[in-house]
């Protein structure tokens, strides 16, 4: 019954009926071509500029933690779980300026961030334990990881803050060193 009225599979295939059009390859294979190029043109560029302050700030944190780790233990846990909280943000933030990219490229621009801090903070550590013979040196890295970081984190964000409309206030810049410097000599003068 089925064959005599043209149904059944056989029947059915490659014909078109009145309710199901049978569209050719060329056209199917256009229409994918087409969704493709839109799907491009919709990702937005990669965030390169961004991405590199990220990645130099992760490297430099790296380094300051594989300093002060060797250095002395606490300093370094204490400075380890700052810089967690701080990377955390800047992980948030980095993350949802990617969400617009692929799927791969987003993954491995957003796990470079933690393998360029991993990776630093062990070049730091090496660093600082061949010269635990040269005070001196050991001093110099160490201060020069402590005012990179004060720069990268906190002067960085007063521009940021700046930025947002308000007018620059000079006595803010001032509070922050100022405020530096207190947590410096509280720290000295309760060892």
């Amino acid at each position: 019954v089925g064959a005599q009225a043209g149904g059944g599979i056989a029947g059915d295939f490659g014909r078109a009926s009145s309710n199901t059009p049978v569209r050719s390859y060329a056209a199917q294979s256009r229409q994918l071509h087409e969704k493709a190029a839109q799907a491009e043109r919709d990702i937005q560029p990669f965030p390169w500029p961004f991405a590199a302050a990220v990645y130099i700030d992760c490297m430099m944190d790296g380094l300051l933690i594989g300093l002060t780790l060797v250095t002395s233990q606490s300093a370094g846990w204490f400075m380890s779980l700052a810089l967690c909280v701080e990377m955390g943000f800047l992980g948030l933030l980095f993350s949802t300026s990617t969400t617009s990219q692929p799927l791969m490229r987003r993954l491995l621009a957003n796990v470079m961030g933690p393998v360029i801090l991993s990776a630093s903070s062990l070049v730091g550590g090496l660093v600082v334990n061949s010269l635990t013979n040269s005070p001196a040196s050991l001093v110099g890295c160490t201060s020069f990881g402590t005012a990179a970081l004060l720069y990268m984190v906190c002067e960085e964000l007063l521009v940021a803050a700046h930025e947002s409309g308000q007018d620059h206030v000079w006595w803010i810049d001032l509070q922050v060193y100022i405020g530096f410097m207190f947590s410096l000599v509280l720290s000295k003068a309760f060892e």
